[in-house]
């Protein structure tokens, strides 16, 4: 679980393509014409036109029936070649390989992960090295005992002579392939068969998991989001660290969460990291630290989490996300009070925060999830953003527009308080807590069904006695005359998830409320005699303490996960550790949300289906420059590009964006000539460092030019990856990668060994 997938750009991918054939194309182009005026002299434009045109008309006049004919003699040869024979040496290594893999491990995902590695990896170093001496050796073979001469001759034209050979080449491989890929599906299947458990439930060993990532922020242990978490000291930066029994989480954020797509229950799928400061109990040693999942939908937090960053304006972002608005506009006045008597107490800096906070997150907020009503409420946050994003030092007219900006914020939440409070709920639902330890075994999966109970906060308290008594009000079930029914406690505990003692409570609180005149009977329903809404009284009520629990488990509500939580598709997990002292380290893989898994045989065809890709694409490259030069030459050229894109494309990527230690070609040699590390750096003069640097960046730039060219061969082995780990292979980050680099190096390498091949003289062998 350490990979990031990351979907794949096409569009970006294609922009990039493009470029670098247009450069190809008109270097190809140069080369062309300075070749024919060297060959030709005066005549070299006329040569250079005529060839040109003639090679253009070639490109699109070929013939299918031609490219599959040549296609099947390709195919004959390679058979009669013995190319086969590749499937014996497959076939002798499944026979005895199980006697090698058995492994004393119960672990059955590791022994899977083995087996799985096994096939894949022989599958794809069995047929390479043949694919690779046939593509490279067909053509100069050919043209050696003048078996191609007999073609040309015919109607048969270059480009239809290479397209034929890469079809045919590449159906060769694809037969053999398939034969292995089915033989060894065979084999992975008798390995783990599908088993029964004592339910009655078929459990299938091999079945792939399909993740659903969401994106990971932390909040502080105040609070406050940011992009990281804490560093605890690992030199290796993949994990940040979130702080135990404190406010610090990780927030993970999950769209697309349907019932459809996720089930009729959520599962949950983590791998943290457990980090210790202290040795702690012997509980927390023998079964590690404890750590809670928490479901949050909380619009208030969703709006106003980022508001409060800068400390001068951290009293009203925290009024904000609790709810409070009534306090977050007194705030808000203060702020717009001192703004203009004491600038010293906001720097530019908090309100730039402000500035940006409107902009991405309040704003954005407001429009996807609030109605049109709270136009006012959005009008006055986009002003204090423009306002706070102009401030400037000393400028006092910044200060004071942003003062006014405040000030008339504050206004419009005064008014819109209690409507905000209704639209603008948060509910969070804290799981059961689990175990993380420092030598789990595999990875934690936890199920949780659809509708799930929670002790409720003063805030759902709040909100769910506000619903029940609001309903009964409104269908007159409260009243009895002008005094409370006699029978509402029972009422309420048989027909609401209540439990006779806090029916009994609640029944208690609104006649104790009626008898001090701050509920009165008007036309035979309740209502607050202040004229305030249910919401506001109740949850003043609630905070007065008036409404404890009598029932030791608390108010148990019941939550439906898509219909409360996840109402928009959007779920927020925010993820804590309980133990002091302790922390647990996350990544954004380390936890996703599992939806329906896939069959074993859908990730395993894509694996092989990827394999199939790096295979013709090795038949394109050996055919292609097999067209240029000899057969030993084209293999060793080929084998050379493709050492470097499966082993050394990712090196090339990191010494040209400056990521690899040891800078470039020069400064790594005179760095291990004078014996220095390349965190001190290089002994030399200013101008000595100058001068290394301005030769290094030449040679960066052939790099870049090289790492351009040279097809990144690791994107076929990264499906392999996902299905040894027992992931489905996902078509965004891994097959369509695969797919457009293929295509990529096809079209090019296709033109550019017709072109060879055309004005290549036959007759030198």
């Amino acid at each position: 679980m350490d990979f990031n997938p990351t979907p794949f750009d096409l569009a970006q991918g294609f922009t990039g393509w493009l470029q670098l054939v247009g450069a190809l194309v008109a270097v190809g182009v140069l080369l062309g014409l300075v070749g024919a005026f060297l060959s030709g002299g005066s005549r070299g434009g006329d040569l250079f036109s005529n060839g040109f045109v003639s090679f253009f008309k070639e490109l699109f006049t070929i013939s299918p029936r031609r490219i599959f004919a040549l296609a099947g003699l390709t195919l004959k040869e390679a058979m009669r070649r013995k190319a086969l024979i590749v499937f014996v040496v497959f076939a002798l290594l499944l026979m005895f390989g199980g006697w090698f893999l058995a492994d004393s491990n119960k672990r059955v995902d590791l022994q899977r992960t083995v087996h799985v590695t096994f096939m894949l990896t022989t599958i794809s170093w069995l047929i390479l090295p043949v694919v690779m001496f046939l593509s490279c050796w067909g053509i100069p073979e050919d043209i050696r005992v003048r078996s191609l001469h007999t073609v040309v001759t015919k109607p048969v034209r270059r480009v239809e002579i290479v397209l034929g050979r890469m079809l045919g080449f590449s159906f060769m491989s694809t037969i053999v392939l398939l034969l292995m890929a089915v033989v060894g599906y065979i084999w992975i299947q008798r390995q783990y068969p599908t088993v029964v458990t004592e339910d009655g439930k078929k459990q299938d060993p091999l079945a792939c998991r399909v993740p659903q990532y969401g994106t990971l922020y932390f909040l502080d242990r105040s609070g406050v989001p940011q992009e990281k978490g804490i560093n605890v000291g690992d030199p290796w930066l993949y994990r940040s660290f979130v702080e135990g029994n404190s406010r610090a989480r990780a927030v993970w954020l999950f769209s697309g969460v349907t019932p459809d797509r996720v089930g009729e229950s959520l599962r949950l799928e983590s791998r943290f990291e457990a980090f210790r400061t202290v040795k702690g109990s012997e509980e927390s040693i023998e079964q590690g630290l404890e750590a809670q999942y928490t479901l949050v939908n909380n619009l208030r937090e969703e709006a106003f989490s980022s508001f409060g960053v800068g400390a001068s304006f951290s009293e009203v972002a925290e009024a904000l996300r609790a709810g409070q608005f009534q306090n977050a506009a007194d705030f808000l006045d203060s702020v717009a009070d001192r703004m203009v008597t004491s600038e010293a107490d906001f720097p530019p800096i908090d309100c730039q925060r402000v500035a940006l906070s409107c902009a991405n997150q309040v704003v954005p907020t407001f429009r996807r999830a609030m109605s049109e009503d709270f136009s006012d409420v959005l009008g006055a946050f986009e002003v204090l953003g423009q306002k706070a994003a102009l401030v400037t030092p000393g400028d006092s007219g910044s200060y004071e527009e942003m003062s006014r900006a405040c000030a008339a914020l504050a206004d419009v939440i005064r008014d819109r308080a209690a409507d905000l409070q209704e639209a603008m709920p948060a509910i969070e639902v804290p799981l059961e807590p689990f175990r993380v330890s420092e030598y789990h075994e595999g990875d934690d999966e936890i199920s949780y069904p659809r509708t799930m109970t929670y002790a409720a906060d003063y805030e759902a308290t709040a909100r769910y006695v506000t619903k029940v008594v609001a309903e009964w009000n409104e269908q007159g079930k409260l009243l009895d005359g002008d005094q409370l029914s006699p029978s509402l406690a029972d009422d309420l505990a048989e027909a609401e998830n209540i439990s006779l003692v806090n029916a009994e409570l609640l029944t208690d609180v609104l006649q104790a409320e009626l008898d001090a005149g701050t509920l009165e009977v008007t036309d035979g329903k309740l209502a607050v005699a202040d004229g305030s809404r249910w919401l506001q009284f109740f949850d003043k009520i609630v905070r007065e303490e008036k409404l404890i629990s009598r029932d030791p488990a608390g108010w148990v509500l019941e939550v439906d996960l898509f219909e409360d939580i996840a109402t928009d598709g959007n779920l927020r997990v925010e993820v804590a550790c309980l133990n002091g002292q302790m922390y647990l380290g996350m990544a954004r893989p380390d936890l996703f949300i599992r939806l329906r898994d896939e069959p074993f045989a859908v990730g395993y065809g894509k694996a092989i289906l990827n394999i199939g890709l790096m295979l013709a694409l090795v038949v394109v490259l050996g055919v292609t420059a097999s067209c240029v030069v000899k057969g030993p030459v084209s293999f060793f050229f080929t084998l050379t590009v493709f050492v470097i894109g499966q082993f050394f494309h990712a090196l090339m990527l990191k010494i040209i964006t400056g990521e690899a230690e040891g800078g470039g070609l020069v400064e790594s040699a005179v760095l291990i000539f004078q014996h220095r590390n390349p965190n001190v750096g290089l002994d030399a003069s200013e101008a000595g460092q100058n001068l290394i640097q301005n030769v290094d960046s030449g040679f960066i730039a052939m790099l870049r030019g090289a790492s351009k060219i040279i097809p990144d061969f690791s994107v076929f082995s990264d499906a392999s990856k996902y299905i040894e780990n027992g992931f489905d292979v996902p078509w965004s980050s891994s097959v369509l990668p695969s797919i457009a680099t293929f295509v990529g190096f096809l079209i090019p390498c296709v033109i550019i060994g017709a072109a060879c091949l055309k004005f290549r003289e036959l007759e030198a062998k």
